[in-house]
Protein backbone atom coordinates (compact mmCIF):
# COMPACT_ATOMS: atom_id res chain seq x y z
CA UNK A 1 0.00 0.00 0.00
CA UNK A 2 1.20 3.20 -0.69
CA UNK A 3 2.39 5.78 1.71
CA UNK A 4 0.30 9.36 1.05
CA UNK A 5 1.59 12.79 1.42
CA UNK A 6 -0.12 16.53 0.14
CA UNK A 7 3.00 17.21 -1.46
CA UNK A 8 6.50 15.91 -2.32
CA UNK A 9 9.89 18.07 -3.32
CA UNK A 10 12.26 15.92 -5.04
CA UNK A 11 15.56 17.18 -4.81
CA UNK A 12 17.08 17.96 -1.56
CA UNK A 13 19.65 20.93 -2.56
CA UNK A 14 19.44 24.39 -1.40
CA UNK A 15 16.48 25.29 -3.72
CA UNK A 16 14.52 21.83 -2.31
CA UNK A 17 15.33 22.72 1.35
CA UNK A 18 14.29 26.90 0.77
CA UNK A 19 10.83 24.98 -0.80
CA UNK A 20 10.33 23.14 2.01
CA UNK A 21 10.88 25.90 4.73
CA UNK A 22 8.46 28.49 3.06
CA UNK A 23 6.12 25.68 2.11
CA UNK A 24 6.01 24.99 5.64
CA UNK A 25 5.43 28.42 6.71
CA UNK A 26 2.57 28.92 4.23
CA UNK A 27 0.90 26.20 3.95
CA UNK A 28 -1.62 24.62 6.92
CA UNK A 29 0.61 22.60 9.67
CA UNK A 30 -1.27 19.50 9.29
CA UNK A 31 -0.03 19.74 5.36
CA UNK A 32 2.03 16.13 4.75
CA UNK A 33 5.37 16.79 3.07
CA UNK A 34 7.93 14.61 2.20
CA UNK A 35 11.48 14.94 0.81
CA UNK A 36 13.24 13.11 -1.45
CA UNK A 37 16.96 13.03 -2.50
CA UNK A 38 18.71 10.38 -4.07
CA UNK A 39 22.06 10.59 -1.91
CA UNK A 40 22.25 12.97 0.65
CA UNK A 41 21.02 16.04 1.98
CA UNK A 42 23.11 18.98 0.00
CA UNK A 43 25.26 16.33 -1.23
CA UNK A 44 25.38 17.31 -4.79
CA UNK A 45 25.74 20.57 -6.17
CA UNK A 46 25.01 22.47 -3.17
CA UNK A 47 28.09 20.59 -1.13
CA UNK A 48 30.30 21.31 -4.32
CA UNK A 49 29.90 25.24 -4.83
CA UNK A 50 31.05 28.65 -3.31
CA UNK A 51 28.32 30.40 -0.94
CA UNK A 52 28.26 33.98 -2.05
CA UNK A 53 25.20 35.87 -1.69
CA UNK A 54 25.41 38.25 -4.51
CA UNK A 55 23.11 41.55 -5.32
CA UNK A 56 22.92 41.69 -9.14
CA UNK A 57 21.40 45.56 -10.25
CA UNK A 58 21.18 44.50 -13.97
CA UNK A 59 17.61 45.94 -14.03
CA UNK A 60 14.99 46.64 -11.50
CA UNK A 61 13.63 43.22 -11.67
CA UNK A 62 16.75 41.36 -11.35
CA UNK A 63 17.73 43.80 -8.52
CA UNK A 64 14.15 43.12 -6.55
CA UNK A 65 15.25 39.03 -7.42
CA UNK A 66 18.65 39.30 -5.42
CA UNK A 67 18.45 41.93 -3.18
CA UNK A 68 15.11 40.52 -1.39
CA UNK A 69 16.75 37.27 -1.28
CA UNK A 70 19.72 38.09 0.25
CA UNK A 71 17.52 39.95 2.79
CA UNK A 72 15.76 36.72 3.38
CA UNK A 73 19.23 35.38 3.74
CA UNK A 74 19.78 37.90 6.65
CA UNK A 75 16.32 37.58 8.05
CA UNK A 76 17.07 33.63 8.33
CA UNK A 77 20.57 34.38 9.94
CA UNK A 78 18.97 36.46 12.45
CA UNK A 79 16.13 33.71 13.44
CA UNK A 80 18.31 30.79 13.54
CA UNK A 81 21.94 31.60 12.63
CA UNK A 82 24.50 28.09 12.67
CA UNK A 83 25.41 28.09 8.71
CA UNK A 84 28.46 30.54 8.85
CA UNK A 85 26.56 33.93 7.89
CA UNK A 86 29.43 36.63 7.16
CA UNK A 87 28.37 39.93 5.76
CA UNK A 88 31.77 40.54 3.60
CA UNK A 89 30.39 43.10 0.99
CA UNK A 90 31.95 42.32 -2.19
CA UNK A 91 34.71 44.73 -3.83
CA UNK A 92 34.74 44.25 -7.35
CA UNK A 93 38.52 44.78 -8.66
CA UNK A 94 39.94 46.38 -11.68
CA UNK A 95 43.13 45.02 -13.25
CA UNK A 96 43.67 48.20 -15.39
CA UNK A 97 42.68 51.55 -15.81
CA UNK A 98 40.25 50.76 -18.83
CA UNK A 99 38.41 48.04 -15.92
CA UNK A 100 37.80 51.69 -14.26
CA UNK A 101 35.42 53.03 -16.47
CA UNK A 102 33.11 49.60 -15.73
CA UNK A 103 32.88 50.98 -12.18
CA UNK A 104 30.76 54.49 -12.85
CA UNK A 105 28.12 51.83 -14.81
CA UNK A 106 27.66 49.02 -11.97
CA UNK A 107 27.74 52.22 -9.71
CA UNK A 108 24.88 53.92 -11.65
CA UNK A 109 23.04 50.63 -11.53
CA UNK A 110 23.37 50.00 -7.99
CA UNK A 111 22.04 53.87 -7.45
CA UNK A 112 18.88 53.78 -10.02
CA UNK A 113 17.78 50.70 -8.09
CA UNK A 114 17.98 53.04 -4.83
CA UNK A 115 20.93 51.18 -3.32
CA UNK A 116 24.33 51.99 -3.15
CA UNK A 117 28.28 51.17 -3.99
CA UNK A 118 31.63 53.03 -3.52
CA UNK A 119 34.19 53.67 -5.73
CA UNK A 120 37.72 53.49 -4.35
CA UNK A 121 40.77 54.47 -5.44
CA UNK A 122 44.17 52.70 -4.67
CA UNK A 123 44.84 53.83 -1.31
CA UNK A 124 41.49 53.26 -0.08
CA UNK A 125 41.34 49.60 -1.36
CA UNK A 126 44.50 49.41 0.64
CA UNK A 127 43.18 50.57 3.34
CA UNK A 128 40.13 48.21 3.35
CA UNK A 129 42.30 45.26 2.08
CA UNK A 130 46.09 45.30 3.00
CA UNK A 131 46.76 42.14 1.63
CA UNK A 132 45.71 42.77 -1.83
CA UNK A 133 48.50 43.62 -5.04
CA UNK A 134 49.65 47.20 -4.26
CA UNK A 135 49.56 48.00 -8.53
CA UNK A 136 45.83 47.74 -8.15
CA UNK A 137 43.85 50.85 -9.17
CA UNK A 138 40.74 50.30 -7.18
CA UNK A 139 37.86 49.25 -7.15
CA UNK A 140 33.99 49.10 -6.49
CA UNK A 141 32.45 48.25 -2.96
CA UNK A 142 29.14 47.09 -2.58
CA UNK A 143 28.44 46.38 0.98
CA UNK A 144 24.90 44.38 0.80
CA UNK A 145 26.81 40.83 -0.60
CA UNK A 146 28.00 37.94 1.74
CA UNK A 147 28.63 34.24 2.21
CA UNK A 148 27.24 31.38 3.78
CA UNK A 149 27.92 27.80 4.39
CA UNK A 150 25.79 26.01 1.98
CA UNK A 151 25.31 22.60 3.72
CA UNK A 152 24.43 24.01 7.26
CA UNK A 153 22.22 26.33 5.33
CA UNK A 154 20.17 23.39 4.04
CA UNK A 155 20.02 22.07 7.64
CA UNK A 156 19.16 25.85 8.88
CA UNK A 157 16.22 25.86 6.41
CA UNK A 158 14.68 22.26 7.28
CA UNK A 159 14.95 22.48 11.16
CA UNK A 160 12.84 26.09 10.67
CA UNK A 161 10.49 24.09 8.49
CA UNK A 162 9.76 21.80 10.89
CA UNK A 163 9.50 24.66 13.74
CA UNK A 164 6.45 25.40 11.85
CA UNK A 165 5.02 22.11 10.73
CA UNK A 166 5.88 18.86 12.31
CA UNK A 167 4.72 16.35 9.45
CA UNK A 168 7.58 17.30 7.04
CA UNK A 169 9.94 14.33 6.36
CA UNK A 170 12.77 14.53 4.96
CA UNK A 171 14.26 11.23 3.32
CA UNK A 172 17.88 10.65 1.88
CA UNK A 173 19.23 7.89 0.14
CA UNK A 174 15.49 7.86 -1.69
CA UNK A 175 15.57 7.95 -5.20
CA UNK A 176 12.86 8.86 -7.57
CA UNK A 177 12.33 5.70 -10.02
CA UNK A 178 8.96 7.12 -11.55
CA UNK A 179 6.10 9.54 -12.11
CA UNK A 180 3.22 8.39 -11.25
CA UNK A 181 0.18 9.96 -13.17
CA UNK A 182 -3.12 9.52 -15.13
CA UNK A 183 -5.56 12.09 -16.76
CA UNK A 184 -3.39 15.12 -17.24
CA UNK A 185 -1.91 14.92 -13.70
CA UNK A 186 0.36 13.92 -11.01
CA UNK A 187 -0.66 11.05 -8.74
CA UNK A 188 2.69 10.64 -6.42
CA UNK A 189 6.37 8.96 -7.42
CA UNK A 190 8.20 6.08 -7.17
CA UNK A 191 10.75 5.92 -4.76
CA UNK A 192 13.64 3.38 -3.43
CA UNK A 193 11.62 3.24 0.19
CA UNK A 194 8.13 2.53 -1.75
CA UNK A 195 5.50 4.78 -3.76
CA UNK A 196 3.95 7.90 -1.88
CA UNK A 197 0.67 9.05 -3.35
CA UNK A 198 0.69 12.86 -3.42
CA UNK A 199 -1.04 15.27 -5.67
CA UNK A 200 1.88 17.71 -5.98
CA UNK A 201 5.58 17.37 -7.08
CA UNK A 202 8.23 19.35 -7.00
CA UNK A 203 11.22 19.02 -8.85
CA UNK A 204 14.06 20.41 -7.39
CA UNK A 205 16.39 18.41 -9.03
CA UNK A 206 19.40 20.94 -10.61
CA UNK A 207 21.12 19.63 -13.19
CA UNK A 208 19.04 16.31 -13.01
CA UNK A 209 15.69 18.31 -13.93
CA UNK A 210 15.58 17.16 -17.50
CA UNK A 211 15.86 13.83 -16.11
CA UNK A 212 13.05 13.77 -13.71
CA UNK A 213 10.48 16.24 -16.28
CA UNK A 214 11.51 13.14 -18.83
CA UNK A 215 10.21 10.77 -16.03
CA UNK A 216 7.21 12.36 -15.68
CA UNK A 217 6.46 11.68 -19.66
CA UNK A 218 6.95 15.37 -20.40
CA UNK A 219 9.90 17.29 -22.15
CA UNK A 220 13.35 17.74 -21.33
CA UNK A 221 13.64 21.38 -20.10
CA UNK A 222 16.54 23.36 -21.53
CA UNK A 223 18.63 23.13 -17.88
CA UNK A 224 22.17 21.85 -18.72
CA UNK A 225 25.33 21.18 -16.69
CA UNK A 226 28.19 23.71 -16.41
CA UNK A 227 31.06 22.23 -14.01
CA UNK A 228 33.36 24.34 -11.63
CA UNK A 229 36.19 24.30 -10.45
CA UNK A 230 37.15 25.03 -6.93
CA UNK A 231 40.31 25.12 -4.16
CA UNK A 232 40.40 26.29 -0.95
CA UNK A 233 43.29 26.80 1.46
CA UNK A 234 44.14 26.01 4.92
CA UNK A 235 42.58 27.56 7.76
CA UNK A 236 43.56 31.05 9.23
CA UNK A 237 45.79 31.59 5.96
CA UNK A 238 43.26 34.23 4.21
CA UNK A 239 44.97 36.84 3.01
CA UNK A 240 41.67 38.98 2.49
CA UNK A 241 38.31 39.68 4.35
CA UNK A 242 35.89 40.62 1.86
CA UNK A 243 34.31 38.83 -0.92
CA UNK A 244 36.95 39.44 -3.63
CA UNK A 245 35.11 39.39 -7.63
CA UNK A 246 36.78 40.82 -10.94
CA UNK A 247 34.71 43.61 -12.66
CA UNK A 248 34.97 41.38 -15.42
CA UNK A 249 33.14 38.59 -13.32
CA UNK A 250 29.45 39.73 -14.23
CA UNK A 251 30.13 39.85 -17.82
CA UNK A 252 31.65 35.92 -17.61
CA UNK A 253 29.03 34.37 -14.96
CA UNK A 254 26.14 36.16 -16.26
CA UNK A 255 26.35 37.11 -19.37
CA UNK A 256 24.64 35.05 -22.35
CA UNK A 257 26.82 31.76 -23.01
CA UNK A 258 28.96 31.93 -26.41
CA UNK A 259 28.60 28.10 -27.01
CA UNK A 260 26.20 25.61 -27.42
CA UNK A 261 25.85 24.46 -23.56
CA UNK A 262 24.90 20.93 -25.66
CA UNK A 263 28.45 20.61 -26.57
CA UNK A 264 31.04 19.06 -24.38
CA UNK A 265 34.08 20.29 -26.03
CA UNK A 266 33.95 23.55 -24.67
CA UNK A 267 37.61 24.99 -23.25
CA UNK A 268 36.18 27.14 -20.63
CA UNK A 269 36.89 30.22 -18.96
CA UNK A 270 37.66 31.48 -16.07
CA UNK A 271 37.22 34.97 -13.65
CA UNK A 272 38.10 35.35 -10.01
CA UNK A 273 36.21 35.28 -7.46
CA UNK A 274 37.68 34.72 -4.02
CA UNK A 275 36.14 34.13 -0.74
CA UNK A 276 37.06 34.32 2.93
CA UNK A 277 35.52 31.65 5.35
CA UNK A 278 34.62 31.99 8.78
CA UNK A 279 38.33 29.40 9.45
CA UNK A 280 40.63 31.78 7.77
CA UNK A 281 40.72 29.81 4.54
CA UNK A 282 40.08 31.19 1.50
CA UNK A 283 37.71 29.11 -1.31
CA UNK A 284 38.83 30.47 -4.79
CA UNK A 285 36.92 30.08 -8.32
CA UNK A 286 35.32 30.55 -10.63
CA UNK A 287 35.62 28.20 -13.71
CA UNK A 288 32.65 27.51 -15.82
CA UNK A 289 33.24 25.02 -18.74
CA UNK A 290 29.97 23.01 -20.40
CA UNK A 291 31.44 19.69 -20.58
CA UNK A 292 27.95 17.34 -20.13
CA UNK A 293 28.01 15.60 -16.63
CA UNK A 294 31.97 15.27 -16.39
CA UNK A 295 32.82 16.12 -12.76
CA UNK A 296 36.55 15.44 -13.71
CA UNK A 297 39.25 18.21 -12.28
CA UNK A 298 40.09 20.35 -15.53
CA UNK A 299 43.62 20.77 -13.46
CA UNK A 300 44.88 23.59 -16.16
CA UNK A 301 42.08 25.71 -16.13
CA UNK A 302 41.74 25.36 -12.59
CA UNK A 303 45.97 25.93 -12.29
CA UNK A 304 44.99 29.24 -14.22
CA UNK A 305 42.43 30.44 -12.33
CA UNK A 306 44.87 30.06 -8.73
CA UNK A 307 47.29 32.08 -10.94
CA UNK A 308 44.75 34.65 -11.64
CA UNK A 309 43.48 35.09 -8.02
CA UNK A 310 47.25 35.14 -6.83
CA UNK A 311 47.30 38.20 -9.44
CA UNK A 312 45.17 40.06 -7.31
CA UNK A 313 46.01 38.45 -3.75
CA UNK A 314 49.80 37.86 -3.76
CA UNK A 315 49.83 35.98 -0.37
CA UNK A 316 47.77 33.39 -2.16
CA UNK A 317 51.00 31.69 -3.46
CA UNK A 318 52.11 30.76 -0.33
CA UNK A 319 49.13 29.31 1.40
CA UNK A 320 48.07 25.45 1.10
CA UNK A 321 45.49 24.37 -0.86
CA UNK A 322 43.86 21.50 1.53
CA UNK A 323 40.97 20.59 -1.56
CA UNK A 324 40.14 20.70 -5.40
CA UNK A 325 37.25 19.74 -6.40
CA UNK A 326 34.32 20.12 -9.49
CA UNK A 327 30.94 20.94 -8.73
CA UNK A 328 27.70 20.72 -11.62
CA UNK A 329 25.91 24.31 -12.06
CA UNK A 330 21.87 24.21 -13.70
CA UNK A 331 22.12 26.50 -16.23
CA UNK A 332 19.17 27.19 -17.86
CA UNK A 333 19.12 28.18 -21.44
CA UNK A 334 18.03 31.65 -20.91
CA UNK A 335 20.08 32.19 -17.92
CA UNK A 336 16.81 32.54 -16.00
CA UNK A 337 15.33 29.92 -13.42
CA UNK A 338 12.03 28.28 -14.13
CA UNK A 339 10.39 28.54 -11.15
CA UNK A 340 6.55 27.23 -11.02
CA UNK A 341 3.91 24.91 -12.28
CA UNK A 342 4.63 22.68 -15.68
CA UNK A 343 1.91 23.41 -17.31
CA UNK A 344 1.66 20.08 -19.43
CA UNK A 345 0.91 18.06 -16.45
CA UNK A 346 -0.65 19.31 -13.72
CA UNK A 347 0.35 19.64 -10.25
CA UNK A 348 4.06 19.40 -11.01
CA UNK A 349 5.89 22.36 -10.56
CA UNK A 350 9.87 23.22 -10.93
CA UNK A 351 12.11 24.96 -8.63
CA UNK A 352 15.59 24.85 -11.06
CA UNK A 353 17.84 26.46 -13.39
CA UNK A 354 19.90 28.85 -11.19
CA UNK A 355 23.27 28.19 -12.61
CA UNK A 356 25.63 30.02 -10.54
CA UNK A 357 23.35 31.90 -8.58
CA UNK A 358 21.99 29.35 -6.53
CA UNK A 359 22.91 29.90 -3.44
CA UNK A 360 22.23 33.55 -3.38
CA UNK A 361 18.96 33.17 -5.14
CA UNK A 362 17.35 29.99 -2.93
CA UNK A 363 15.11 31.74 -0.15
CA UNK A 364 13.67 33.96 -3.02
CA UNK A 365 12.93 30.82 -5.09
CA UNK A 366 11.82 28.77 -2.31
CA UNK A 367 9.30 31.87 -1.17
CA UNK A 368 8.27 32.59 -4.82
CA UNK A 369 7.25 28.68 -5.15
CA UNK A 370 5.71 28.51 -1.93
CA UNK A 371 3.46 32.07 -2.34
CA UNK A 372 2.42 30.25 -5.86
CA UNK A 373 1.41 26.69 -4.50
CA UNK A 374 -0.56 28.59 -1.29
CA UNK A 375 -2.25 30.56 -4.20
CA UNK A 376 -1.06 34.21 -2.30
CA UNK A 377 0.29 36.87 -3.62
CA UNK A 378 4.36 36.83 -4.78
CA UNK A 379 6.73 38.95 -3.36
CA UNK A 380 7.83 40.50 -6.48
CA UNK A 381 7.06 39.73 -9.98
CA UNK A 382 7.14 35.68 -10.22
CA UNK A 383 6.03 35.75 -13.88
CA UNK A 384 9.64 36.06 -15.66
CA UNK A 385 10.25 32.96 -14.22
CA UNK A 386 7.54 30.91 -14.87
CA UNK A 387 8.38 27.20 -16.79
CA UNK A 388 5.32 27.81 -19.30
CA UNK A 389 7.98 29.75 -20.90
CA UNK A 390 9.40 26.33 -22.39
CA UNK A 391 6.07 24.58 -22.43
CA UNK A 392 5.61 23.33 -26.32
Amino acid sequence: MAETADLIVVGGGIIGCAAVQHLAQLLPRSTRMVLCDRGAIAGATSGSCMGHLMVTPDDAQEYAFTARSVQLWRELNERHGGFDYNPTGALYLADDAADIELFAVLRQQFIDCGDRADILDAKQLRELEPGLAFDLPGALFYPGDGVVLPMLACRAMLQEARLHNPNVSVRPNCAIFGVRRAHGRVLGVDTAMGPIDAPIVVNATGVWAPDLAEMAGQPRLPIYPRAGNLAITGHHVTPIKTQLLEVSYIRFAHGTAKVDPTRTDDLGGHAVNMQPQTNGGCLIGSTRQFRGMDRTLNRELLHRSLLRAQRYAPGLAAAPIVRTWVGLRPFSIDKHPLIGPWPGLEGMWIAAGHEGLGISLAPITGLLLAQQIAGVKTAIDHRPYLPARFAP
